[in-house]
């Protein structure tokens, strides 16, 4: 080989790996790169209810008309039945005092409700309440939602874990991202007609996403919400060490409306989504 071709087939070879290179790089500085920016997704305030300014909102769910609602923190931990327009508990379930309650949903004849730290989900009668066993369950247990066949659980991560019912099997994981990129603090969810809705901890709006590609496709903005229907002073919630936010979504098949609400906040708001 002469020294010309050499020289020519070794700078080829560097131009080559310089450009790779920068394809990394930009892949790096924009990891949400080709995922569009979510729209806002519009909606009307239907109602404001009365909710217990004493619950810790961490899972909110409708079955068969009966509100569910899963309160946390250790010690006041609970499992209830409310009734949503009133805002008044119609059953408490207190939780062992060692455990803090997170997200709950309903798929067959079971509810499950999920544990934060404590590496368990609790199984149930959605019916009585009444306890029928345990799992055990390797991550933190922050949020958890159904399709009718599958569960998805979150664990403040940017992860969805998609598992079997009854038996908690890993069956795939999707990673949540939007144009910025991954998006971690994942919690309470809800499916709804093929997406999940999910709340994000410490932001004020509830993102919509893809389970298909994890995608977010769409944004509900509740910034300001809370300061703007509540006839109360909001100061516990300001000033709560635990972080009294916006965490609770639960859909009503029926009417086909969505409720919210938030830990430890006096009002859950009857939505209407715009198409």
């Amino acid at each position: 080989m002469s020294s010309k071709l050499f020289y020519l087939l070794l700078l080829a070879g560097l131009a080559s790996c310089g450009s790779a290179n920068n394809d990394t790089v930009a892949t790096q500085e924009n990891p949400g790169a080709g995922i569009p920016e979510a729209p806002l997704i519009p909606y009307t305030i239907l109602n404001a209810f009365p909710h217990d300014t004493a619950a810790f909102t961490q899972g909110f769910e409708f079955y068969k008309g009966e509100l569910l609602e899963s309160t946390g923190l250790e010690g006041r931990s609970s499992l209830r039945k409310v009734d949503f327009k009133s805002g008044q508990p119609k059953t408490i379930k207190p939780l062992d005092t060692k455990l803090f309650g997170e997200g709950i949903t309903v798929l067959g004849d079971t509810l499950y409700q999920l544990t934060w730290q404590n590496k368990k989900v609790l199984l149930y009668d959605p019916k009585s309440l009444v306890l029928k066993g345990e799992l055990p369950w390797s991550y933190e247990g922050w949020g958890i939602t159904n399709d009718g066949r599958s569960l998805y659980i979150s664990d403040g991560s940017d992860k969805l874990y998609v598992v079997s019912r009854g038996t908690l099997k890993l069956e795939r994981v999707i990673s949540v991202s939007d144009h910025l990129g991954p998006v971690n603090n994942l919690n309470e969810l809800e499916y709804v007609d093929g997406v999940i809705y999910a709340n994000r901890l410490d932001y004020t709006y509830i993102m919509r996403i893809d389970p298909r590609n994890g995608q977010v496709t769409g944004k509900i903005d509740l910034k300001d919400v809370l300061e703007k229907y509540a006839r109360i002073d909001l100061g516990y919630i300001r000033n709560n060490v635990h972080g009294a936010v916006l965490n609770g979504i639960a859909w009503e098949p029926e009417s086909k409306k969505m409720y919210v609400t938030g830990k430890l906040w006096p009002l859950v708001f009857e939505l209407q989504l715009q198409p």
